[in-house]
């Protein structure tokens, strides 16, 4: 029997719902994975453009 597998769990005579993503929870990990690489992003685009000189992002400093 695989050890990730579980009964549901039955308390006083009630099966609980499995747990689930909800709306919140999707709206936080789409932030928790988007914001970094955004970040990153820019700072990449910055570098590029300080020390070759060229834009390659969405807005350029000069």
């Amino acid at each position: 029997m695989p050890l990730l597998i579980k009964r549901p769990e039955n308390v006083l005579g009630h099966s609980l719902p499995e747990p689930r993503i909800t709306l919140a929870g999707a709206l936080l990990l789409a932030l928790a994975v988007s914001v970094p690489v955004l970040v990153l992003g820019s700072l990449l685009d910055l570098f590029v453009q300080w020390v070759f000189g060229v834009c390659v992002g969405l807005w350029c400093l000069v």
